[in-house]
Formats: structure tokens, C-alpha cells, sequence
């Protein structure tokens, strides 16, 4: 584990926290020392960490930030706080051919996973560049790293994480600033994501690769992610690197054959 911050003002927000990855995340800041500001549309089954982390401050604020507008108001709410980090958690998909899957669905999905990072992450590196200080964890995928048939605009939204990421945190590296913007991508997770994504409330999961547990994820992604000062993503776990590698080598068409058989049975 990352050692605790040495500041115990300091604050962390994160986003798409009331559940699975971001719940976790939020867990893992409590015990390195941070206060944090948990966002989502229903952050009730945050009360338990009031209970378990008595001396740490906890904010929760009930928004959906697929309206841009929410957004504008998070950033207003949370500015006058000492905040370090941000983690861009807050995201899902639509399983299904493209032929067929819901447009209103697909329009809320480029609305909450591009359009509210891309607002977060543009007022947030603005903010910390003139405190000279902070970072930010977008949530990225290892679906940024090729196209998906049966899951196109997900996979698509993902690509676009990853783009925006590395060139900022490029451009942050080349202009010698202490802030950072790194991006996270984690291959398959066991939480609720696929019941939110298939439109099923018992969707059955299937993966043909080991899937790491996603507590493990978000103890060992926020380590990295807090510390590395080079990169700009990070993949952890030895199967997901070497799916991101095959990705990269294999034939196009064999990799979209792989993925479109995979996904097709997800159901």
C-alpha cells in the first residue's frame, strides 16, 4: 500500500462512487489518510464508511453528472476544499449490436463517460496548475485498446479516455508541471457494471481470462496511480498486460473476431 499522506487536510473526489470500483476507491483513500468527497446519483450505501472511518471527514453529493450542468455545479461546490486528487470513476455501457442497441442510452453514455470527464478534467487540471498541485485518475479500460463489436460505444468512449489522458499528461510532463493526469485500465471486474451495461438485473458474467477481485484492483491501481510521475496509463495485473500486448501484435481481424466472439456470448 501507498504510505498515508502526510497532510490530513487533504481532500480526494471521486466519481461513480456509491458502488463497486468507486466504492472501493473511496475505501482505499480513507485508509491512506484522506477526507473524501464521494459522488453518484445515490451515495446512501456510503453511510457505512462514516461508521468504519469515525475520524476522517466524508462529503457525499447525489448527482448525475450525464447533465453537464452538474458538473459545472461539483467543481463549484468542492473548490474552496483542499483537493489533491481526483479519480473520473463514473461511467457504464450497452451491450448489444449497434443495429439495435438504445440511441437515447448511447447518447447518455458519451454524455456521462467523454463529456463529464472531459468537463472534471479540464477544471480540475486548470485548478491544480494554479495551486501546483494535484492529480487526476481517469478511468480508462483495457477497451480503450481496440474496437468492439457488440459493445462499440463503450469500447469507443474508453478509446477516447485514453487519447485525452496520455495528451494531456504529455503536454503536463513537457511544460515541467508537478500535476498529473493518469489514466487507469483495468481489464474485467466482477461488480455491477454488466447488469447496468446488458439490461439485466441477473446477468450472467463471463470471462475468458482470470478476473482480478475488485478490491485487489483498487488497492494496487491507486498505489501506482498516486505514485508514478512518468507514465501515463498504467495496466496492472500480468493477464491484462499481456491481452493489451496481443492487442497490439495479433491481425486487426483476428482481435475484432476474438472480441466479437466474446462479447456475443455475454448474455
Amino acid at each position: 500500500m501507498a504510505n498515508k499522506i502526510k497532510n490530513k487536510n487533504e481532500w480526494a473526489v471521486v466519481t461513480g462512487a456509491s458502488k463497486g470500483l468507486g466504492y472501493c476507491y473511496c475505501e482505499e483513500l480513507l485508509k491512506l489518510g484522506y477526507n473524501i468527497i464521494a459522488v453518484a446519483r445515490d451515495t446512501t450505501s456510503l453511510n457505512i464508511l462514516h461508521e468504519k472511518y469515525p475520524n476522517q471527514d466524508i462529503k457525499m453529493l447525489n448527482y448525475d453528472l450525464s447533465d453537464s450542468n452538474n458538473c459545472y455545479q461539483l467543481f463549484d461546490d468542492v473548490k474552496s476544499e483542499n483537493i489533491t486528487l481526483l479519480i473520473n470513476n463514473a461511467g457504464y455501457g450497452v451491450w448489444g449490436y449497434f443495429s439495435a442497441s438504445n440511441l437515447e442510452q448511447e447518447m447518455n453514455i458519451i454524455d456521462l463517460n467523454i463529456k463529464a470527464l472531459h468537463i472534471l478534467t479540464k477544471l480540475f487540471v486548470q485548478h491544480f496548475i494554479d495551486q501546483n498541485n494535484g492529480r487526476i485518475l481517469n478511468i480508462g479500460s483495457l477497451a480503450a485498446f481496440t474496437p468492439a463489436p457488440v459493445f462499440a460505444s463503450y469500447y469507443a468512449s474508453k478509446a477516447y479516455v485514453w487519447s485525452l489522458g496520455v495528451a494531456i499528461n504529455t503536454e503536463l510532463k513537457k511544460t515541467k508541471s508537478s500535476v498529473r493526469v493518469i489514466t487507469l485500465c483495468p481489464g474485467p471486474l466482477k461488480t455491477d457494471f454488466w447488469n447496468r451495461s446488458s439490461n439485466q438485473k441477473d446477468a450472467k458474467y463471463h470471462s475468458t481470462i482470470k478476473v482480478m477481485k475488485t478490491t485487489t484492483y483498487a488497492r494496487k491501481s491507486l498505489k501506482r496511480g498516486l505514485k508514478t510521475k512518468r507514465k501515463n496509463y498504467i495496466i496492472t495485473g500480468r493477464v491484462n498486460k499481456l491481452v493489451k500486448i496481443l492487442t497490439k501484435f495479433a491481425p486487426q481481424s483476428c482481435v475484432l473476431s476474438s472480441v466479437y466472439n466474446y462479447q456475443k456470448k455475454r448474455k
